[in-house]
């Protein structure tokens, strides 16, 4: 029994350094962008600490990672008045510019378990401990503003995601991987999270450029620099992982993309845009942001062989009070990971990993495309050591019911 995977690499280099890496694509290029035309359906995740796990969290590769005021409270890192449970290791002014930047509490070595979705919600594998910073907005009466509702927007401002720390980093000999699936509405994807053992080959190179340094206090950038073509226009494009792209006003204007409509940019993905600098303007979940949008023929340049090709992307276009940077474009995963497609982050290669979608085999365990006895040892081997990926049905507590959930699994084999 097999299960067959061709692999696409993307090679990263660090952005804002002068270290040098490469984003890689192995294989021919590809032609359809992840449901091009959604930029709301998100990349879901839990995330607990201890005994305790809250759904609602999304991948955001290119960023930090952040809890929620809400889920930092359920989570225990903060009490009932907001206060810390813990001594913070630091404070940062996190997103937006000067007096648009929310307060945060910085907490150094958090073990929080990351847990991957299904698009209905429900657990995909099991949930897998890593430790790493966390950023916690403050309090209200922490936040500057011109009033207490303007405070608290702030510290509400933030959700909950999981960033390049935890999204790059190999956990349990995993990776965090993102999947897109069709549907026939092409505003909707089905889009979920996973674990893979990836072993990469790059045939082909772009280069992209990346923060180097996920676990420093100086929240400088937390997006891809990525080389790319937009209607024929070389741009330096932005690359996040959440679903939403945008360009400015004027670079719209200069680029052909003609506004054909209006839609609404939600609130989880004005946080990621928020978070990362490139707006000043506080997301407020009870005023989705009314945009403009356009399309564009996204064109990602390679070193080698042919050039990254994908059908016309939806685009938001931002004018110069949201986007202060006219110069800015962001590429979000609906216009990079193709449909029917998974996509990785390596921090450890410094690459971005593409594969064709496959239909995910939990009897795999070990994860080397085959279905046999190795995998049967790898389970009882994690099972006995008490490893959190032996947690099999994914209830939090590893026992036989684990057992025989991994036995039912390996007897029905793959497809």
């Amino acid at each position: 029994m097999t299960t067959q995977r061709t692999n696409r690499t993307v090679r990263t280099r660090r952005f804002a350094r002068a270290a040098a890496m490469l984003v890689a694509v192995a294989g021919i290029a590809f032609s359809a962008a992840a449901g091009p035309e959604d930029q709301g359906t998100k990349y879901p995740v839990g995330v607990g600490i201890g005994d305790k796990v809250v759904d609602g969290g999304i991948v955001d590769s290119g960023g930090t990672t952040t809890l929620s005021f809400s889920h930092a409270w359920v989570l225990g890192l903060i009490d009932d008045d907001g206060n810390p449970t813990r001594k913070p290791d630091g404070s940062v002014n996190l997103g937006g510019t000067g007096g648009g930047s929310v307060k945060c509490h910085v907490f150094n070595k958090v073990k929080i378990k990351v847990q991957p979705k299904n698009a209905d919600g429900t657990n995909n594998g099991p949930a897998r401990e890593i430790e790493v910073k966390v950023y916690v907005p403050k309090k209200p009466s922490e936040q500057d503003g011109a009033d207490d509702a303007a405070k608290a927007r702030k510290t509400n401002s933030v959700v909950t995601k999981v960033g390049a720390n935890v999204a790059g980093a190999t956990i349990d000999g995993h990776k965090l991987v993102v999947n897109d699936k069709e549907t026939a509405d092409p505003k909707k994807n089905e889009r979920s999270t996973g674990w893979i053992k990836v072993q990469q080959q790059a045939q082909q190179q772009a280069p992209v450029q990346q923060d180097d340094n996920y676990e420093d206090e100086i929240i400088e950038e937390t997006s891809f620099a990525l080389p790319a073509h937009l209607n024929g226009h070389p741009v330096q494009a932005r690359m996040i992982a959440s679903p939403v792209s945008c360009i400015s006003q004027q670079l719209a204007m200069a680029m052909g993309i003609v506004p054909v409509g209006q839609a609404e940019m939600d609130f989880a993905n004005h946080s990621a845009l928020f978070t990362g600098g490139l707006t000043d303007i506080v997301p407020d979940a009870n005023q989705p942001v009314v945009c403009n949008y356009g399309h564009a023929f996204v064109e990602i340049t390679t070193v080698f062989g042919p050039p990254i090709h994908n059908q016309p992307v939806a685009f938001f276009i931002l004018p110069p009070s949201f986007l202060p940077d006219q110069s800015t474009v962001v590429l979000g995963g609906n216009a990079y990971v193709p449909e029917n497609h998974s996509g990785w982050l390596d921090n450890d290669t410094g690459l971005f990993n593409l594969m064709p979608l496959i239909v995910p085999c939990p009897a795999d365990f070990n994860g080397d495309t085959v279905v046999n006895t190795l995998d049967v040892l790898a389970f009882l081997n994690a099972y006995n050591a008490g490893d959190p990926a032996a947690d099999f049905n994914g209830d939090t507590v590893i026992n036989t019911l684990d057992v025989l959930a991994f036995l039912n699994a390996y007897n029905s084999g793959c497809e």
